[in-house]
């Protein structure tokens, strides 16, 4: 295990996406993977189509870029704001925004319940899962789920294992989805999308009561542990979102979800 702050163990390098853009990653496979979750008829793609010049699009847990990307595609001329914290990760984001997002900004910063500093849990091999909300068992789930249903022979598993298993920690600096409204000042959020590794409750946590009617979207990947995705979902329905829940393929017999919550 290594515990050098802040530093990947293979550095970013350029990717060939199937469309032919090319972005910066951390692995060329994890990048490749992660786009075919975004890319096509996906949440990400119901979740920004129709939106247009006058909406903000704030992306949380951002990574490397590519939800942004699929955001600028659906959304051309919409402002969006994408926050990643880890260091090595936000680089990649901020080159990627710089080349394929042309209304979009990079932040360095995670998002939660309250403004502050958190210490990140950084996964140099499958940067994606990097979280300040540390919980092995709920990883090696998803990690089994994954395996099994992309049939990864049973050598490579025990690499991949092996590999998931590094980890660095850094101190990141934390902000909230109210503060950033205030900072940037945001009207109204055409879609709020969050993807932050078992801190999703955090981040609801941080938006001020008030501020929920000028939020029109919510696109929320939920880690369901301990009935969080229904608690979540009934929670959203009262403030008066209608609520559509799907799971990837690749996740099921895991924990992870995604939530789609649009005003009727």
């Amino acid at each position: 295990m290594s515990d050098q702050p802040g530093q990947s163990a293979h550095p970013a390098v350029e990717c060939d996406l199937p469309d032919g853009r090319s972005v910066m990653g951390i692995h060329p496979m994890e990048t490749v993977t992660l786009w075919g979750e975004i890319a096509g008829d996906s949440p990400y793609a119901r979740a920004s189509a129709g939106l247009g010049p006058d909406d903000v699009i704030l992306d949380i847990g951002a990574h490397i870029g590519l939800a942004s990307m699929r955001f600028a595609e659906q959304a051309p001329g919409a402002r969006i704001l994408s926050f990643e914290p880890a260091p090595v990760t936000y680089a990649c984001l901020a080159d990627n925004v710089t080349r394929h997002v042309p209304t979009g900004t990079a932040f360095p910063q995670a998002v939660g319940g309250e403004e502050g500093t958190g210490e990140l849990t950084f996964h140099p091999f499958n940067s994606s899962t990097s979280t300040l909300h540390v919980d092995p068992e709920d990883d090696l789930r998803n990690f089994k789920a994954f395996v099994d249903n992309t049939e990864v022979p049973g050598d490579a598993r025990e690499l991949m294992l092996s590999a998931f298993g590094e980890k660095q920690t850094v101190t990141v600096d934390v902000t909230t989805v109210t503060a950033v409204v205030k900072e940037h000042g945001i009207e109204r959020i055409g879609l709020l999308k969050i993807d932050v590794e078992r801190g999703e409750l955090e981040v609801m946590r941080g938006i001020d009561t008030g501020l929920w009617p000028r939020i029109q979207r919510v696109l929320l990947e939920v880690h369901d542990i301990d009935g969080r995705l229904g608690r979540i979902v009934a929670e959203l329905a009262g403030l008066g979102f209608e609520v559509t829940v799907s799971q990837a393929p690749v996740f099921v017999g895991g924990s992870v979800f995604s939530l789609l919550a649009t005003r009727p």
